[in-house]
């Protein structure tokens, strides 16, 4: 696999995609990731997990470009030939 801008944006899209299936009420609210509300501190005590839990917020707006950048790749995959 070599590096090229193709790889850097599979590997995005797959960091998104990895971000985009983690369930807010099942898996976040066990680490307190699920709501700046619900940390039980200050929000500004914990500066990095208030930048991660908007982060994770921010992507779920993400899902329907998302879903056609897979389309793409995964038709440009099949078009091309994954290496």
């Amino acid at each position: 696999m070599g590096f090229s801008l193709w790889n850097i944006f599979k590997a995005g899209l797959l960091l998104t995609n990895s971000i985009l299936i983690l369930h807010r009420r099942r898996f976040l609210a066990k680490y307190g990731l699920d709501d700046v509300n619900n940390m039980g501190c200050d929000p500004s005590e914990r500066p990095l997990q208030v930048q991660a839990i908007g982060l994770l917020q921010a992507v779920q707006y993400l899902k329907v470009p998302v879903i056609i950048c897979n389309c793409f790749a995964i038709f440009f995959e099949m078009l091309l030939g994954g290496a």
